[in-house]
């Protein structure tokens, strides 16, 4: 996976492999900088970044530290990679995921195989989802689950089934934006893509 940074200012890059409590940092990217992550075959996880924050905010991801989440899964069913841009948990940066050197071809039938996804400008986000550090400044935007922890935001308890749980307004207003983008727990349908491929490049603004 190559992280680049196209943002004016440096960045903060973490990943985090499945099934582990927290992520792990990178080295830092200059502006118009990159990182090579050399992740597994089959590798599942995320990858994110941050401008300026400290060790505790940029190794976590998530409710309270809203980040764009670059999601994989190598080698999943049929031997696909998947991936998506994620915000289901709020966002921070404009985020594209690309396959490079692909051993498979896009098809003109299936808009979401082996092509890029992306966010390049990302929402506004409202007054009572964004999220502030100390010095009361911008860091990201939360969702509505995150903002709320409702189940019918978050697709859980009685709304946890593809039947019961529907994008909810916040999530349309960011679809709208963001077409390609993962905005609410059963929006795959919509948002995963699949590809194989050697490389994948997450690129930030």
């Amino acid at each position: 996976v190559l992280i680049i940074n196209k943002c004016d200012y440096d960045l903060q890059p973490a990943y985090q492999t499945n099934g582990k409590s927290r992520g792990k940092m990178l080295s830092m990217i200059a502006a118009n900088g990159n990182y090579s992550l050399p992740v597994s075959d089959t590798w599942a996880g995320r990858v994110w970044a941050r401008r300026g924050c400290d060790i505790h905010d940029c190794e976590l991801a998530g409710a309270a530290n809203p980040a764009s989440l670059a999601e994989f899964k190598m080698s999943g069913a049929n031997d696909i990679d998947y991936y998506d841009v994620s915000f289901v948990d709020g966002y921070n940066l404009p985020m594209r995921i690309e396959p490079l050197h692909r051993t498979h071809k896009k098809t003109a039938d299936d808009p979401h195989h082996c092509s890029a996804t992306f966010c390049s400008n990302i929402p506004k986000c409202p007054k009572d989802l964004q999220h502030r550090d100390k010095d009361d400044s911008f860091v990201g935007c939360q969702s509505a689950c995150s903002r709320y922890q409702k189940d019918q935001y978050c697709c859980t308890g009685d709304h946890n089934t593809p039947e019961t749980c529907h994008s909810n307004h916040f999530a349309r207003a960011v679809k709208k934006i963001c077409p390609d983008v993962y905005t609410y727990p059963y929006d795959d349908a919509s948002s995963v893509y699949g590809c194989k491929a050697q490389t994948y490049t997450v690129t930030f603004c």
